[in-house]
């Protein structure tokens, strides 16, 4: 990898923060409940098999991606532990997902099936998580009655059936945790409940029951189902890396202290003085007002930084909010300078993480999630990893 100061952009990964963030949310969780941590579309972007391996080391067991090939890549990285694949297996990829000794969420009758036979095939039993629909409506087996008829005796004649299988877990997905005063997650519970009651009465007990992610963790706690039943796991994702979606009709739940693990910079390449009345890039959707100071950055659209951010990013200069001028090209991104006359071609400018640089801040300017500000950083972005001391 290139020396840093030959970088034309880069993203800068702290593991100490990560293993810091992994420890809070193992406390918020509780004695009994186990992390599942979600390290999905390449770690959100942060790199699966660093943010992988420095989350074993601070004591993580479990992992969770969303297809067997993000799986593949962990294993064939040397990761232990357990993996679940949270989209569960394409039918005819069931033996390669045994010989990588992941366990698969099964969504449908036919995956479990296909799952008990390749079991069969293979003279021992394989492990899954059965994913339940309680309103989500995407993923899950349609167990609750008033959605389907005969949902609940079609699966429990399945599950009976299937009898070559190790049901470790129990799940169900909540549409949104984050608003506390609409009452649809505690409807969820209430049927996850029901649920899990009738697993119980066909003898089907998994070991992790599990259904809440970072916004559930961080703002309602690890409670109760009724019936008896607890979480023992959480799936937290975003909260890893630093951010937790804000609590909507309620006030927030615990200050972790949680600490953005990203940064992500990019180069001044050059600057210019631009006079009144000139455009500046494609469009061009910007006219100098007055003459300027324009900084060139190394970074685009292509990168991952978005067009969306045209004429109303920021970026920070040397302690100095810049505003981004014009179209975000798909390599190249212009700044005012104005306020900051010290700048020179070489600094870095720093485009997130840094406050208040967030992803959430960042979403909010172009109308989409933290998540996927995140995900989007291209994989042409160098990631460096660090250990910072804290502050």
């Amino acid at each position: 990898m290139l020396d840093s100061r030959h970088m034309r952009c880069r993203a800068i990964v702290d593991l100490a923060a990560l293993r810091s963030n992994f420890r809070r949310l193992t406390e918020r969780a509780g004695a009994g409940a186990e992390l599942l941590c979600v390290v999905k579309a390449d770690a959100y972007g942060h790199g699966a098999v660093p943010v992988s391996r420095a989350l074993q080391s601070a004591g993580a067991r479990h992992f969770a991606v969303a297809t067997l090939d993000e799986a593949a890549i962990l294993r064939n990285a040397g990761l232990g532990g357990s993996v679940l694949v949270l989209g569960g297996l394409e039918s005819g990829t069931e033996f390669h997902a045994a010989g990588l000794g992941v366990e698969p969420a099964v969504s449908t009758i036919g995956q479990l099936e296909r799952w008990n036979e390749a079991a069969a095939s293979l003279g021992r039993r394989l492990p899954c998580h059965l994913l339940l629909n309680t309103g989500m409506n995407r993923l899950g087996l349609d167990f609750d009655p008033r959605g389907d008829p005969f949902g609940c005796d079609r699966l429990l004649v399945a599950l009976a059936a299937c009898d070559r299988l190790d049901i470790r877990g129990a799940a169900t997905h909540y549409a949104d945790a984050e608003r506390l005063v609409n009452g649809r997650t505690d409807r969820q519970n209430v049927r996850f409940s029901r649920q899990l009651h009738r697993l119980r009465e066909a003898g089907v007990t998994p070991r992790f029951v599990h259904a809440a992610n970072s916004a559930a963790l961080v703002h309602r706690g690890v409670g109760g189902l009724g019936d008896g039943f607890r979480h023992s796991m959480v799936r937290p994702g975003l909260a890893l890396y630093g951010y937790v979606a804000a609590p909507v009709g309620g006030s927030a739940g615990a200050d972790l202290g949680l600490r953005r693990v990203l940064e992500w910079r990019a180069r001044i390449v050059r600057t210019r003085n631009v006079p009144a009345g000139e455009g500046l890039g494609y469009g061009p959707s910007f006219v100098t007002p007055r003459p300027m100071r324009v900084g060139l950055l190394s970074v685009g659209y292509a990168d991952g930084y978005s067009w969306r951010l045209s004429n109303c990013g920021t970026v920070c200069v040397r302690g100095v909010s810049c505003r981004v001028l014009g179209q975000i090209s798909m390599d190249l991104t212009l700044v005012d300078l104005s306020g900051c006359e010290d700048a020179r071609a070489g600094d870095e400018a720093s485009l997130l993480g840094s406050e208040p640089y967030g992803a959430q801040e960042m979403a909010g300017l172009i109308r989409g999630s933290a998540y996927e500000v995140l995900c989007c950083i291209g994989a042409r972005v160098p990631r460096q990893y660090v250990e910072r001391p804290t502050g």
